[in-house]
């Protein structure tokens, strides 16, 4: 004879999986953060770095040049 209710193993299984998923979720965003600061240091250290990131982002340009963006679709 079994019972189920709000105690029952599937639900405790859905919930193991779903404390997994999180876990690793937060191992993700965590190292990402760790990305994203590196990036930051990098920004504020190195202008040329800055000066490519706008250039090849934001397509920003310097005031004497023409800027020509090519799409491939």
């Amino acid at each position: 004879m079994s019972f189920f209710d709000s105690n029952s193993f599937l639900l405790h299984y859905k919930f193991i999986k779903n404390i997994q998923k999180m876990k690793s979720d937060r191992d993700y965003l965590k190292k990402q953060i760790i990305l994203e600061k590196k990036k930051i240091q990098k920004l504020k250290k190195n202008s040329k770095y800055l000066e490519r990131l706008a250039r090849e982002k934001f397509y920003m340009k310097k005031e004497d040049e023409d800027l020509f963006v090519i799409s491939s679709s």
